[in-house]
């Protein structure tokens, strides 16, 4: 173990126990297209965590690049929040646990943090890292969100993009490099980001759906989707005020529509609805019903008398409609300012402790 990590003492006995998924996540603002990262961490933050380990920010940050934050109040500053990165326990929304790598992501010793990641999934026994990205890309909002799936370990048969292209790496980038070489399986989910929605003051929030979907699809970690679902038909409504307003934003859009529907077919940019099991047709169903009619009328009679007891109504992504966002909502700049908050910083208050070790 590298002078960069701080495991939590207390925990000590969690070290014993296999968590098959590490979803890592580090936030780099500048690169985080749409701010799909920032709105995934906001909706791992609605769950039940433990941390189980620290990093040392003193090694890891440029403050000036990643400046520390302070909070003025009645004539003194009283709070200072600066980037760390954390491993937490999270226990999804089926009651499967995973790890959780997240944070801001670090300026600094990026060879041996990647040495401590692949020691923790040996320690955990983690057997799948998912990470995530985002790209700008000449796409529409109006179109499914799609990605890019890149893996260590792809299947014979897997579709990929043809054609070689180098870009600037993040540190999930380079850990894949070299998990690649120690035989680790890593997954990347890499969104595509209408342009025109890549830097703003709203998330592309159907992005950041179709990749926290994706996550399940895959096997991963089942994480909430209601807030996320709430948000991406607020912001359909705004988008659509837009085109209404602006003639030439709608000229455009309809030559993004064409080229991607002209384009729909490359192998390689996956759709959450591509990966789901293929769905009977309405005359596969009426049959099938009229089968069961034939043959189970007692117990449908039966069925139909309880159901009148039933609770309340499920939302779109199956969870009940009483669990959803409050009445008034999230605003745009909580949902960003609560991302920041749980993602790249540790806040201490005036007379807290520094507890980095």
């Amino acid at each position: 173990m590298s002078d960069l990590i701080d495991y939590k003492q207390t925990l000590s006995n969690l070290s014993t126990q296999r968590v098959p998924y590490l979803v890592m996540n580090l936030i780099d603002p500048l690169v985080d297209a749409g701010d799909i990262s920032q709105a995934i961490d906001a909706t791992i933050a609605d769950l039940d965590a433990v941390n189980i380990a620290t990093f040392n920010s003193d090694l890891l940050y440029d403050y000036r690049a990643q400046r520390p934050i302070v909070s003025y109040l009645d004539g003194k500053l009283n709070e200072l929040a600066y980037p760390q990165m954390r491993l937490n326990l999270v226990t999804d929304i089926a009651g499967k646990n995973f790890l959780y790598l997240c944070g801001q992501e670090p300026d600094f010793r990026w060879q041996t943090l990647t040495q401590d990641i692949l020691d923790i999934v040996k320690k955990y026994g983690v057997e799948q890292v998912i990470t995530y990205a985002s790209m700008p890309a000449t796409v529409p909002h109006t179109r499914p969100a799609d990605m890019l799936i890149r893996t260590t370990k792809p299947a014979q048969d897997a579709k990929y993009v043809q054609g070689r292209a180098e870009h600037f790496s993040a540190l999930a980038d380079f850990f894949e490099y070299f998990a690649g070489k120690s035989d680790i399986s890593v997954t990347n989910l890499r969104v595509r980001v209408p342009f025109y929605l890549a830097r703003g003051l709203h998330p592309f929030v159907q992005g950041a759906l179709a990749a926290v979907k994706m996550t399940a699809t895959l096997g991963g970690p089942k994480l909430p989707l209601g807030d996320l679902e709430q948000l991406e038909d607020q912001q359909k409504e705004e988008i659509a005020s837009i085109q209404v307003e602006g003639a030439e934003f709608e000229e455009l859009l309809q030559k993004l529509e064409l080229e991607y529907d002209a384009t729909s077919g490359e192998a390689g940019f996956v759709k959450t609805d591509e990966a789901l099991p293929e769905i009977p047709s309405s005359e596969e169903i009426g049959k099938a019903a009229e089968e069961f009619l034939a043959t189970q009328s007692a117990h449908l009679r039966r069925a139909a008398g309880a159901g009148r007891d039933r609770g309340p109504s499920k939302s779109k992504s199956g969870s009940s409609s009483e669990q959803g966002v409050d009445q008034t909502g999230k605003s745009w700049w909580a949902w960003r300012r609560w991302g920041r908050n749980n993602s790249q910083g540790n806040t201490q208050s005036e007379g807290s402790p520094d507890d980095r070790g």
